[in-house]
């Protein structure tokens, strides 16, 4: 039992949440300590000045009463000191040392016998502390000399004195002992409020851990730093889960595309096996197959650039490129498909731009854009790719007056392998919005639509100049 308590102490001891509030209370009782210590040497000194300066203040007048009437107007003026119970020890030696006068009554006998320092040459005053013989008590004595070479010796106990710092002392104590169950019991209330962001985080970590991907940060709405660091914590879970959720998807299409060409494949090899095939039919097999590898090959590729492009590390060859000529390329290009549905594909160059680009990747891009306005135009409607310069940046646009693109499925067509209702009955392998969109952020533009059912579309490939 003792050895599982010191394994749990132990293991607490290590913990931040211990180490924390450890130095809470360290810090906490040492600011007491100070503040207490720093008091205490203010109120020393504060009545060692006090009693000092009563001291002063009684020497003055004594000297008064001596330099007005010599010892024997002293005497008189100090009688009733010398008679009943005063505060101050007064004591005249004459010149010669010896003693003239003292004020032994009131408490101050037991320092009748103590010898007393007396101002040295050229010294007209100095503070001595007399004990008394055989006890704790200190005299605090003033000495100076007189006119006539007299020296006046004016002394207070400083017993009472003594007695209220050790009162203060005692209640210092007192005071310090609640100080210190405060300082524990409010560095683990405090470190256990602000280590709780960072307990759930750890909880959150663990579920995710276990397999509940749908974990998240409880948030508590101060808005302070552990907050925003819970808030971001939970931005990076859904970007996360967004990912995978598209990896999924793109894995559940990949998968649903080599499916057919791959079993076209089996099937073609198969039959091409068969003894019966002539080596004309075999030719032909093979080609078939070379035709399915090269679309599967294509597939493959397009994947790893889009890729490449959404993690940041596709590599462009760049070179100095006048975008208007890379504009009538792709129209020429497109013309002569379009030319065989029965549409028309025109160029239109409303300002012409120098830019830093990979020509090859821009060209596929604004190629894939043309290609789709082709393939979902219907006959005698006609395309228009155009050229345009908007703040610093060259803005290629290609309309058509196709079927136009759903609402519903806006959101997603630049998502790998997407593929609408009314797209699947074409030929391709929804990999060419995505790739368009990934030669866009790789060159840090951005793509986007602007489509209604029925009244065609306009894609819009924005292209910084610098």
């Amino acid at each position: 039992m003792f050895s599982k308590l010191n394994k749990s102490l132990g293991h607490y001891s290590k913990t931040t949440g211990f180490r924390l509030a450890a130095w809470y209370a360290g810090f906490f009782l040492a600011g007491s300590f100070c503040v207490m210590g720093l008091a205490y040497l203010l109120l020393a000194s504060s009545l060692k000045q006090r009693d000092r300066g009563d001291i002063v203040t009684e020497f003055q007048e004594l000297a008064q009463y001596y330099r007005a009437g010599g010892l024997k107007n002293f005497k008189e003026e100090t009688r009733p000191i010398a008679g009943g119970s005063v505060p101050f020890y007064v004591r005249v030696l004459a010149k010669n040392g010896e003693e003239a006068f003292l004020s032994g009554a009131g408490g101050y006998g037991d320092f009748a016998a103590s010898p007393a320092g007396l101002p040295g040459p050229g010294e007209e005053q100095r503070w001595d502390f007399i004990k008394a013989g055989g006890e704790e008590d200190v005299l605090e004595l003033l000495s100076g000399r007189l006119p006539d070479g007299a020296v006046l010796q004016v002394g207070k106990d400083t017993a009472w004195r003594e007695d209220f710092l050790e009162n203060f002392r005692d209640i210092a104590l007192i005071v310090i002992l609640p100080a210190i169950l405060l300082a524990l019991v409010g560095g683990a209330f405090l470190t256990n409020r602000a280590l709780s962001p960072l307990r759930r985080l750890v909880e959150t970590v663990k579920a995710i851990a276990a397999g509940n991907l749908a974990s998240r940060v409880p948030l508590r709405g101060t808005g302070d730093e552990l907050d925003q660091a819970g808030a971001l914590f939970n931005s990076m879970l859904d970007r996360i889960s967004a990912l995978v959720a598209g990896m999924r998807e793109a894995l559940d299409n990949v998968a649903h595309d080599l499916r057919t060409p791959m079993t076209r494949l089996r099937a073609v090899a198969e039959t091409a096996l068969t003894e019966k095939t002539s080596a004309e039919s075999r030719g032909e097999a093979l080609s078939d197959c070379l035709e399915e590898t090269e679309r599967v090959i294509a597939l493959l590729n397009a994947l790893m650039e889009i890729s490449e492009a959404e993690t940041g590390v596709m590599t462009l060859n760049r070179e100095t490129v006048r975008l208007s000529g890379l504009a009538a390329e792709v129209g020429e290009l497109y013309a002569y498909a379009a030319e065989a549905k029965g549409v028309t594909v025109s160029v239109k160059v409303e300002a012409d731009i120098e830019i830093s680009c990979d020509r090859a990747r821009l060209r596929q891009a604004l190629g894939n854009l043309a290609d789709n306005a082709v393939k979902y135009s219907p006959a005698g409607a006609a395309i228009l790719v155009s050229l345009a310069v908007e703040n610093r940046a060259a803005v290629f646009r290609v309309s058509d007056k196709g079927p136009g693109i759903p609402a519903s499925d806006l959101p997603h067509i630049w998502d790998r392998l997407y593929r609408g209702e009314s797209s699947r009955h074409e030929k391709g392998l929804g990999l060419g919005l995505s790739l368009v969109r990934a030669v866009a952020l790789a060159h840090g533009g951005i793509a986007s639509v602007d489509s209604k059912p029925g009244e065609g579309s306009v894609f819009t490939l924005r292209i910084p100049a610098a």
